[in-house]
């Protein structure tokens, strides 16, 4: 998931929860074992599997690894989905865009890991590695900061605050013989680790200069403490590139003139340097056991699952989908569901919200809201967001909700807590994944959901 440092709203409260209640007239919970009873969410909540989902989280974020998009790892996870929707029997196509280049860094050790980071354009790009010993510096701001031993070292400094402080780093760690510079990145507002970013430089350098995320800085900093480490630096530049959406489609049982269509759609790349379990693995995991389980059933609604690239380049996947369509086929459109983030372990996301960017509810915000209602779940919670792929269709006047655990705090509804990862290394299984969360969402989703497309028959509604 994108999420803009300025001009994100967050608002969700439980005077919103209560008026929402009131006004979609919520079925009252009547539950079996904490499920509902009711014949149509037995048909998703007794099939849905979180363990199944993980298994799509582990391969992507495992397997392929950190899934920038427009390069070969996020095509390789487009290949996966494609696959794995193709062996439950749908028909897939792709769609490819044009995205902008990507810098690329490579942070090598003797024993053969190897970290990716971002790298500045303005430094030194070549597949040809720069070898040296890491220097941690402190400061960096005045070239006092620096010591005599600096020449030859690969310099690596929590950056400045500034980027014209940042760029003073990067000039003085070269006016001191650095062969390399990795400025660190900072712990956020909110407490969050921060992410891998292009340094921007004014001034070119013939060195590698990289930004790190936060954890990565601090354990080369542990690693240095320990004794001399030495790393291997390298950095490319990608151009001409292309990402991809992956789009398979169910045919609803008798298509009309009037037949509607639903979309669950969810992002399937990553920031550079994160494995991105969370962030959106678990969004297409949950996507791909649902479409697992509704394979076997009819619904009413032309259901389309939608694999968006390129999200965390600016929605860049799902604005190009919407771009392509026409006014007819938009209208057509009756809910778009966007999973993104739905299965964290961050104590402070206590919530799966379901958001609109502009606080209003529509049909998806419904449905989820009164499945969760049926189920007995109280996880569920409206809510305003408006980074992610949901946000294009609301854009075009469609209604979507994007569907992400958070925690807000209710004396500030502007302060909102995701997890302390966020678009990190740290976003993988171990650290970040929770079976139960995954299992709510895929319990509260998948009924919504269902509830939207299935085919109606009465003597089945309980």
């Amino acid at each position: 998931m994108v999420v803009k440092r300025k001009g994100s709203k967050v608002f969700a409260s439980l005077l919103a929860v209560s008026i929402a209640f009131g006004s979609v007239g919520f079925a009252s919970a009547d539950t079996t074992n904490g499920k509902s009873s009711y014949a149509h969410d037995q048909k998703v909540v007794a099939r849905v599997d979180a363990n199944r989902a993980i298994e799509h989280i582990r391969y992507l974020s495992e397997e392929i690894g950190t899934r920038p998009g427009g390069l070969d790892a996020e095509k390789r996870s487009a290949d996966y989905i494609a696959k794995t929707l193709k062996s439950y029997g749908y028909d897939v196509e792709y769609q490819y865009f044009t995205v902008p280049d990507q810098y690329i860094a490579n942070v090598a050790f003797a024993d053969g890991t190897s970290w990716e980071m971002a790298a500045a354009q303005n430094g030194r790009l070549s597949n040809e590695s720069v070898k040296g010993q890491v220097l941690y510096v402190d400061g960096g701001t005045n070239l006092i900061d620096f010591p005599a031993s600096t020449a030859g070292k690969i310099v690596v400094m929590p950056r400045a605050s500034t980027t014209a402080d940042y760029r003073t780093q990067v000039d003085n760690a070269v006016k001191s013989g650095a062969k390399g510079v990795i400025l660190q990145s900072l712990v956020g507002s909110r407490g969050n680790y921060g992410q891998t970013f292009n340094p921007s430089l004014t001034t070119k350098y013939d060195v590698p200069v990289f930004g790190a995320a936060f954890i990565q800085g601090e354990w080369l900093k542990e690693k240095a403490v320990k004794g001399p480490v030495e790393i291997s630096l390298t950095a490319e530049h990608f151009s001409n590139l292309q990402s991809v959406n992956v789009i398979a489609t169910k045919a609803p049982k008798t298509k009309t003139a009037n037949t509607k269509e639903v979309i669950l759609g969810a992002h399937h790349d990553s920031v550079v340097g994160a494995f991105g379990a969370n962030d959106n693995a678990s969004g297409v995991g949950l996507m791909l056991e649902l479409a697992r389980v509704y394979k076997g059933y009819n619904t009413d609604k032309e259901l389309k699952f939608i694999a968006f690239g390129s999200e965390e380049r600016g929605l860049l996947g799902s604005r190009y989908y919407v771009s392509q369509l026409t006014e007819e086929q938009k209208d057509n459109i009756e809910a778009v569901f966007v999973p993104d983030m739905v299965a964290t372990n961050y104590e402070k996301a206590k919530n799966l919200y379901a958001m609109t960017p502009d606080g209003s509810t529509n049909i998806v915000t419904d449905s989820t809201l009164a499945a969760g209602a049926r189920l007995g779940n109280s996880d569920i919670l409206p809510g305003t967001f408006g980074s992610s792929d949901h946000v294009p269709f609301h854009q075009a006047g469609i209604p979507a909700a994007l569907f992400i655990w958070m925690g807000i705090d209710s004396w500030d509804p502007l302060v909102y807590h995701i997890e302390k990862v966020y678009h990190t290394p740290q976003d993988t299984i171990a650290d970040n994944i929770s079976t139960e969360r995954m299992q709510s969402a895929l319990d509260i989703i998948g009924a919504g959901l269902f509830s939207t497309v299935r085919k109606d028959v009465p003597a089945h509604n309980k």
